[in-house]
């Protein structure tokens, strides 16, 4: 088997950012459709932390609030460190909630930089996916060219008058 039919495997790099923005549209999508549409309720911060650990700064909260039938809610979210630093002194907290949509919770003081946040991944994302693309391009028709024989093979010939 040739190797070079190998070099199609480069598709799948764009493809895993294609899913990604797919992905992040989504959240955007669910963000904004839970804010408009979802129901107001005052949730209770029960758990926060943050850490940080040299390069890497996340944390969670844990929420809980009772939805208007008498259920009790309540949910783990992980925060990026834009958003847990606005929540950290907070006890109750102002939310969103849409059951069964793909965002069923947005937290309202952090609503503006959690969309920020998509977008700017979106847009990562899908520069990513441009790059990736055109890469690809590339090495699609290389492993053509060599599959059909097509690239020339160069001959060095040495013209000194050298031994």
């Amino acid at each position: 088997m040739n190797s070079y039919k190998y070099l199609y495997l480069i598709w799948l790099i764009p493809a895993a950012f294609l899913f990604l923005c797919l992905h992040q549209a989504m959240v955007w999508k669910g963000i904004v459709d839970t804010y408009e549409n979802g129901s107001s309720y005052t949730a209770e911060v029960v758990d926060f932390d943050f850490k940080q650990i040299a390069a890497q700064t996340n944390g969670y909260v844990v929420l809980r609030f009772e939805e208007q039938q008498g259920q009790e809610i309540q949910r783990k979210l992980s925060l990026p460190v834009e958003m847990a630093g606005e929540l950290q002194q907070i006890r109750v907290v102002p939310v969103r909630y849409q059951p069964g949509a793909f965002q069923e919770i947005v937290i309202l003081p952090t609503y503006d930089t959690h969309k920020g946040l998509v977008a700017t991944n979106l847009a990562m994302a899908a520069v990513a996916l441009l790059i990736t693309v055109v890469i690809a391009l590339a090495t699609h028709r290389h492993a053509n060219r060599k599959l059909r024989g097509d690239i020339e093979q160069y001959e060095f010939e040495r013209i000194d008058d050298s031994p």
